[in-house]
């Protein structure tokens, strides 16, 4: 009978201990490396938003970590390649610097360096002729 305690108890322990070696990959292979744009349009909302006041130009914003989630709803301005009438896009500016062209209503500024930052918005005709509206705020990086 303690033969046979003692073959399962050191059957049970090789048991345990082989399964802490097959450990998962990551899913990912470039888990952890940088993506060198500063924006990324995104397909779904950034944020559930819906538009409370007869503002023609509503700005969301989300701070995550050095990177900052951006959502507009802009009235009467459309940035769908299909849509020909009131085509538009947005002028991103971080402190004053003109940074990116961006054509979608939701995008994301990545690798802010730590403090505050000012950003600009302008929503422009599609040639870049006039601007339409425009928003600034406030983001600190910590």
């Amino acid at each position: 009978m303690r033969m046979f305690i003692f073959v399962y108890i050191v059957c049970l322990l090789m048991a345990v201990s082989g399964c802490k070696r097959d450990l998962p990959e990551p899913e990912t292979k470039n888990y952890g490396q940088p993506i060198s744009m500063h924006t990324v349009s995104l397909d779904t909302p950034v944020f559930k938003t819906s538009l409370k006041s007869n503002e023609p130009f509503f700005v969301k914003h989300k701070i995550d970590g050095k990177n900052v989630l951006i959502e507009c709803i802009v009235q009467g301005i459309t940035f769908r390649e299909t849509d020909g009438n009131n085509k538009g896009k947005i002028i991103l500016y971080v402190d004053g610097k003109k940074m990116e062209e961006i054509s979608s209503a939701a995008f994301i500024v990545k690798g802010l360096s730590n403090g505050m930052h000012r950003l600009k918005l302008e929503v422009v005709t599609e040639n870049g002729s006039s601007i339409l509206m425009e928003k600034e705020f406030n983001v600190t990086i910590r």
